[in-house]
């Protein structure tokens, strides 16, 4: 079985929570006094987890230098999907909204766009295997346990993805510059959103595969939102639909 060592106290928790995985241990900074910290110990044991208490010399290197909180959770690595396999576990996928990223490479981006959409009704996130950040310890962080809420799905070619989703009925939004202002689009569903990196925004490829360019209008003399508030934005217009 593949392993990660994950941490933070919210990711532990939501892990706990949810069920989706294996849970191998807890590991906590010994005499931790975080009343959520002693809680999360006892939501462990209840799972039948093991809590192992360790000095905090011992969790920082677990950690490798990350924002652990006294918290270190190690698990089974969550089940692949494919894209079939996520939409067949749609209640109805023409009321869907999925999110696919396109050249995001930082870590704590990918973990902010995922946490956003758990919170507004993304049920999919769709990764290309190339030029992207992956799912790392400091995603899981910056997600807060939101991958434990969506589904991710990583994909040899996004354009070729992206061709599947048209056949099965999605509508390909793609966020970029020089779009129709978002307040104007009337999305239709299932929709599938793309997100591009602050520098490059979308992929000359990709955006050709878009139905429509969506752009958030900005002030003058600003030149581009961060990729998480940008997708924050659109999936809570996007959430107006669902």
């Amino acid at each position: 079985m593949s392993v990660e060592i994950l941490f933070g106290i919210h990711t532990a928790e939501e892990i706990l929570k949810a069920g989706r995985r294996r849970v191998i241990r807890l590991v906590i900074a010994r005499n931790e006094k975080n009343r959520r910290v002693i809680d999360l110990a006892g939501l462990a044991r209840k799972n039948g987890v093991r809590v192992d208490f360790c000095d905090r010399r011992t969790i920082e290197k677990l950690a490798a230098g990350g924002h652990h909180q006294g918290v270190i959770i190690e698990t089974g690595r969550l089940e692949k999907l494919d894209v079939d396999e996520a939409a067949g576990l749609e209640k109805d996928l023409r009321k869907t909204v999925w999110a696919g990223l396109d050249g995001i490479t930082d870590p704590m981006n990918l973990g902010a766009i995922i946490r956003s959409a758990a919170c507004l009704g993304v049920s999919t996130v769709i990764l290309p295997e190339r030029r992207s950040a992956g799912l790392t310890p400091t995603a899981h962080k910056a997600a807060s346990g939101a991958l434990e809420r969506v589904n991710v799905v990583e994909v040899v070619n996004l354009n070729q993805t992206i061709l599947k989703l048209k056949k099965k009925g999605f509508w390909i939004y793609g966020m970029d510059m020089g779009g129709q202002p978002l307040p104007r689009v009337d999305f239709t569903l299932p929709a599938f959103i793309l997100i591009g990196s602050e520098g490059e925004g979308l992929h000359a490829k990709t955006r050709e595969h878009c139905d429509v360019i969506v752009s958030i209008p900005q002030k003058d003399g600003v030149e581009s939102l961060n990729a998480g508030n940008a997708a924050a934005i659109v999936f809570y217009e996007l959430s107006k639909k669902l």
